[in-house]
């Protein structure tokens, strides 16, 4: 095995996990640090639906024409139900945010502030009121009151998430 190959097998699955999250994010086994802030630890000290900016988005381009340099942010929100799998149906998971306005990244979505031993299971996240959503890997024991941290194509205003 060549030094060339050895170095794609270890960097591209760490690259294609990384991917929609904002630059300089890092993933941890329990937690998201984006500009080394700790997304585990603002679920802990503030209120969700929450969004983290990072610190070189471009804020004053709100509204306007991105292009194919949208900034990324991210949405904590807070699981309010968890319910295991019916039938032959995937297990069903509810947020306190109303995502129906955002870019979400749901494929994309982590736990934070606790580390699951447990297998990636599919679940139906329920972004928005009455809405099902896509079915999303998370982990088994996913339950009412953990934080799951979303990235986000474009800047999204705190209140556009409140339910």
């Amino acid at each position: 095995m060549s030094l060339t190959t050895l170095f794609t097998t270890l960097v591209h699955p760490r690259h294609a996990a990384l991917e929609g999250w904002p630059d300089g994010t890092e993933l941890t086994g329990d937690d998201v640090l984006v500009d080394r802030t700790s997304l585990a630890r603002l679920a802990e000290h503030y209120p969700t639906p929450r969004v983290y900016v990072p610190v070189g988005a471009d804020v004053t381009r709100v509204d306007r024409y991105w292009g194919d340099a949208a900034p990324r942010t991210v949405v904590l929100a807070h699981v309010v139900d968890a319910v295991p799998r019916l039938g032959d149906d995937a297990r069903q998971a509810w947020l306190d945010a109303d995502l129906g306005g955002c870019a979400v990244l749901l494929d994309r979505a982590r736990l934070v502030g606790r580390s699951s031993p447990e297998p990636l299971r599919p679940f139906t996240v329920h972004p928005a009121p009455g809405r099902g959503g896509p079915v999303v890997r998370l982990p088994r024991d996913l339950r009412r009151g953990d934080v799951l941290a979303i990235p986000c194509a474009g800047l999204v205003e705190a209140a556009d998430l409140l339910r």
